[in-house]
């Protein structure tokens, strides 16, 4: 009976020693361990950075009325802002709606809505996600100032994240066709319906889907500044 005993030591030591090489690499190079956050973090922030701006779809607006679509292609502005936060994000969302298309939808002349938006990882080495974010009830949508951001004043969307390719010169992502993200924006109310559920950039365009009088609606907006 001794014997396996021996047996079964040898094996403990051989793990034991095993262990202490690979605690002493990795006490020699701290680098190692760090490395891969750092990336992620940088490939966050450049991506973060390379979608700031204020994108305009004028050229929609006006290729929809000469080609009499009907109801018209409506004019929209969509201001990405930076944050103190590098992977973060505000997003304000503007349509400004013909009278007639206004009555016809019940709607206002002018619609808002404001996000956060979040760019980062469920876990190291994952994907990269885009997760949308809706302002609390108790603070005022004018009172919103990238410059002056704060977490606790979203609440999250992650039902609604958006994933897929993201890099600096081109991104390629969308919100999963579930219940679970129907059933998260459901208490949005109207601005439900300028909430992205898919984005695409590439060089100064961003194509972002929205709703329009109750369908998905691609805006083509280009780079204004």
């Amino acid at each position: 009976m001794s014997q396996p005993i021996e047996h079964a030591h040898a094996g403990t030591g051989v793990s034991a020693v095993g262990c202490v090489l690979l605690l002493a690499a990795l006490a020699a190079c701290p680098s190692a361990r760090s490395q891969e956050p750092a990336a992620s973090d940088a490939a966050a922030t450049a991506i973060s950075a390379s979608l700031v701006g204020r994108y305009d779809n004028s050229a929609q607006v006006e290729r929809g009325k000469t080609s009499g679509q009907n109801p018209p292609p409506q004019h929209v502005t969509i201001t990405i802002e930076s944050t103190p936060q590098q992977d973060w994000q505000i997003w304000r969302v503007h349509m400004d709606v013909d009278p007639e298309v206004a009555q016809l939808a019940g709607s206002d002349t002018s619609l808002d809505a404001v996000w956060a938006m979040n760019l980062s990882r469920s876990a190291p080495h994952k994907m990269l996600q885009l997760i949308p974010y809706t302002l609390t009830p108790s603070v005022d949508l004018a009172s919103v100032k990238a410059a002056e951001f704060d977490q606790k004043q979203w609440l999250s969307l992650d039902a609604c994240a958006l994933g897929g390719r993201f890099a600096a010169s081109r991104i390629v992502a969308q919100a999963p066709a579930d219940e679970m993200c129907v059933a998260e924006t459901m208490g949005l109310g109207g601005k439900r319906a300028f909430l992205p559920t898919a984005v695409e950039r590439e060089g100064n365009w961003l194509h972002v889907q929205l709703i329009y009088f109750g369908k998905p609606w691609r805006v083509d907006a280009q780079r204004a500044s």
